[in-house]
């Protein structure tokens, strides 16, 4: 499979995990599907990250095995009554514990893709700061959302975790970018 060609399954195989975990949190299959979601994300990370060679055969197994998940979750629905785990038992530090988790991905997929990886991160994340806070800022203002498992700490007029959220959110769009399109467009 040349490299086009595998980035574009690559990418479909990312996308499919991603439509699953999304029909998985909305209800539409059962809860165990969400299984077949991080296998096939998991495969497009794996199959993205090694070489070019072998690629099919690493994508035709994870995708063997993220399809028998989602069969046996639809057909056998063996969660089919277990709810989605309740992490608001960290009260007031459970948003801050998703950006953790979230962030030590982040900052893993962009260690992994190397130094200029983490440095057109930074430069991108410190470009989009400002407008990310101007638009967080005026939501927070106007009442289109709130936070209600949060610390309580403000910072220049947004909660702390808003600032947080503003620097993960880029840096895993672009791990995630890096992960998928970086080896081949480096070669």
């Amino acid at each position: 499979m040349d490299s086009d060609r595998a980035g574009r399954v690559v990418a479909a195989t990312f996308a499919l995990g991603v439509v699953t975990l999304w029909a998985t949190v909305a209800g539409a299959v059962p809860p165990s599907a969400g299984l077949a979601g991080v296998v096939w994300i998991a495969t497009a990370l794996v199959v993205a990250a090694g070489p070019v060679d072998g690629a099919s055969g690493r994508l035709t197994v994870g995708g063997g095995v993220g399809l028998l998940a989602l069969a046996v979750a639809v057909f056998v629905e063996p969660l089919s009554g277990v709810a989605l785990p309740d992490i608001g038992v960290l009260g007031p530090y459970t948003y801050l514990a998703t950006e953790v988790v979230f962030g030590t991905f982040a900052l893993g997929l962009l260690v992994r893709a190397g130094r200029a990886a983490l440095r057109r991160t930074a430069v991108t994340v410190a470009v989009v700061y400002p407008l990310a806070y101007v638009w967080d800022w005026y939501t927070l203002e106007v009442g289109v959302f709130a936070i209600p498992l949060r610390t309580g700490v403000e910072f220049v007029g947004i909660p702390l975790e808003e600032h947080v959220f503003m620097v993960v959110v880029p840096a895993l769009v672009l791990g995630l970018h890096e992960t998928l399109h970086g080896r081949r467009e480096s070669k």
